[in-house]
């Protein structure tokens, strides 16, 4: 008996090898190689993505720039109406009749008040 159980002990590793061998050539089913298709489209989709964000980050940055430009405009608007406003106001002042007066006064004359005409 001690003949038959010396050689099962020394059968069995063989065997486990040969299992051993068998498994590492059996392909893994979790891992599949890709196919041409597969790979054009993989390539093709990060260009297009790579694409769609180099779009973006540029109009962005136009958007950006534009307004830039519009706030640059209205503050150049604002400053010219505040200028006209002045010049407005320096002619209302200019052109009072107490002001008149002051200055005929001033040189000697007399105003008559329906004899002055308004231009505007």
């Amino acid at each position: 008996m001690a003949d038959s159980s010396a050689r099962r002990i020394e059968l069995e590793p063989n065997k486990q090898t040969e299992f051993k061998k068998r498994r590492r050539i059996a392909p893994n089913p979790h891992q599949v190689s890709w196919t041409g298709l597969e790979r054009t489209l993989v390539i093709l989709g990060s260009v297009v993505a790579i694409a769609m964000m180099i779009f973006l980050v540029s109009s962005s940055i136009s958007a950006t720039s534009a307004q830039h430009e519009l706030s640059d405009v209205q503050q150049a608007i604002s400053t010219e109406q505040n200028n006209i406003t002045d010049l407005h106001q320096q002619i209302g002042e200019l052109t009072s009749s107490s002001r008149l007066n002051k200055i005929a006064r001033a040189k000697g004359l007399t105003l008559i008040e329906k004899n002055i005409r308004t231009i505007r």
